[in-house]
């Protein structure tokens, strides 16, 4: 699941949840809006991990932050709980301004997060597809406690990081399996997990 039009496919043919976060995406027309910006859905709706209260993430490529707000405010904030807030973050170890929008639409908490990277250099996107391989190993215990983890408190990254037993920062470690190959991510967390698809 590289690209939005293969996330979405994703969506459209999946469990309940996946369905109806598909049919939300498109009526809100937030593709349409944002097209300039490369939106891709991240986070834990499409592979599945989510828990209630689970926010649909969507990653954009903003080089003007500004812009970028205008457009959103211009559009979604009449949205119930519409806020969006400032920061610096890392992007492939290089520090990056960032800007989160957030808003509830038909039930959903949705957050919109854009930075001046391309997408598939931001972490989240680099992330969610080391999980999504993880996770195919895994198989449906795998998905089982992640979200067992996550229902007790902990957020995605460190749910991962503690069924790997990683050290340090989750966030970091999980940016240091992006560049391996499945074969190796998946020969090296057999050696890690109990369990995996059979």
């Amino acid at each position: 699941m590289k690209t939005t039009a293969e996330v979405l496919a994703h969506l459209a043919s999946g469990n309940e949840r996946q369905r109806d976060a598909y049919r939300v995406l498109l009526q809100s027309d937030l593709f349409s809006i944002l097209e300039a910006y490369t939106p891709f859905p991240a986070g834990t709706v499409p592979i599945d991990i989510d828990i209630p209260g689970s926010d649909l993430d969507i990653l954009c490529e903003a080089p003007d932050l500004n812009a970028f707000e205008m457009v959103v405010t211009r559009h979604f904030s009449g949205m119930d709980r519409f806020s969006c807030e400032r920061g610096t973050g890392l992007g492939m170890d290089i520090p990056s301004a960032y800007l989160t929008c957030s808003f509830q639409i038909e039930g959903w908490p949705l957050e919109i997060y854009a930075q001046s990277l391309p997408v598939n250099k931001q972490n989240a996107y680099l992330h969610m597809l080391v999980e999504w391989e993880l996770l195919q190993l895994w198989g449906a215990k795998g998905h089982s406690e992640i979200r067992r983890l996550k229902s007790v408190g902990l957020k995605t990254e460190p749910a991962f990081a503690a069924v790997l037993g990683l050290k340090g920062d989750p966030y970091v470690e999980l940016l240091h399996l992006a560049d391996w190959s499945r074969h190796k991510l998946w020969l090296w967390a057999r050696q890690r997990t109990s369990f995996q698809n059979t």
